[in-house]
């Protein structure tokens, strides 16, 4: 994962997505301080920073501050609904400044889905656009994708929909659903299961490894992850002693993530995987830890396979 620091530049954003897991508060980050914020990194000598929101092409001086964080030679990621940068002069301004990598987030390719979690009606057909344009350009393209109740069964089907229609994507990062937010609170019907979703991610996980495709996995624990434990963005921090900072626009303020640690079910206790496995995000409270299995594999290959990489 490298060390990387994350930015909120904004809270507000222009589609109202049932899980956003970053609400609007109308909070906005001053161009000084997000200037400051750089620099900070850069003297921690951190691989990067991505830009967040809210919707981050939302900010005003976007281009400014993706130019100053090039300067400093720190570079600078994007993460972006992709609907203002359907826009190709905005999105020229952004590659103009020094943007060199951006992650599309995509829910579903199915357009009563995409529009569902939303609630933006144009939201599938702003992406295409965006990622048509982008292939045209020289600049990394990720796709990122929340998992859900509303997508859970057809992950595999996206990713092979998207790698087809846009055959030079190489990466895809999938977080399981935040449910410590209020707007799932608001909107429970979004939360999936470890079981509902499991055939899906690892039919997903299988076709992008056969067609030479990367990925990472968040908030999963192993026992779900199949022969992929290597691809886990919290195993991986935790054998290779990473941290994450992000610095948010709410009460939490800045946070440096460096233990990598959820809760642990009484299956936990049995399974070998326990110390290189962050356990199950809000477990018993919207996750069942009737769902975890006890694993019987040695880590050490998994240890192996992730510091040769």
């Amino acid at each position: 994962m490298a060390n990387l620091g994350y930015i909120q530049v904004l809270r507000r954003c222009n589609q109202n997505c049932r899980f956003c897991s970053n609400p609007v508060n109308g909070l906005e980050l001053p161009l000084s301080k997000a200037k400051k914020l750089v620099d900070g990194y850069r003297r921690r000598r951190y691989d990067g920073v991505i830009l967040t929101g809210g919707e981050p092409t939302l900010y005003a001086p976007l281009p400014e501050l993706i130019a100053y964080a090039a300067k400093k030679g720190l570079p600078c990621r994007l993460i972006t609904n992709g609907q203002r940068t359907a826009d190709p002069a905005y999105l020229d301004l952004l590659l103009n400044a020094g943007l060199r990598h951006i992650h599309v987030t995509v829910n579903s390719h199915r357009k009563n889905v995409q529009t569902f979690l939303t609630g933006n009606p144009s939201a599938l057909a702003n992406i295409v656009k965006t990622l048509a344009y982008l292939g045209r350009r020289d600049v990394n393209v990720d796709v990122n994708q929340t998992v859900c109740a509303q997508n859970q069964s057809h992950v595999h089907l996206t990713v092979r929909w998207l790698c087809e229609n846009f055959p030079y994507l190489r990466h895809f990062s999938w977080t399981y659903l935040d449910t410590l937010i209020e707007r799932v609170d608001e909107h429970p019907e979004t939360i999936p299961t470890l079981r509902g979703s499991k055939r899906s991610l690892l039919l997903a996980m299988r076709y992008l490894e056969r067609t030479g495709r990367t990925f990472r996995v968040e908030k999963v624990p192993l026992c779900y992850m199949g022969e992929f434990a290597h691809c886990s963005t919290e195993t991986r921090a935790l054998v290779k002693r990473e941290e994450r900072s992000i610095d948010f626009l709410d009460e939490r303020g800045d946070y440096t993530e460096r233990l990598w640690r959820y809760r642990k079910a009484a299956a936990c206790r049995k399974c070998t995987l326990t110390r290189i496995c962050a356990g199950l995000w809000d477990m018993g409270r919207r996750y069942d830890p009737a769902e975890l299995i006890a694993q019987r594999r040695s880590p050490r290959p998994i240890i192996r396979r992730i510091l040769a990489g």
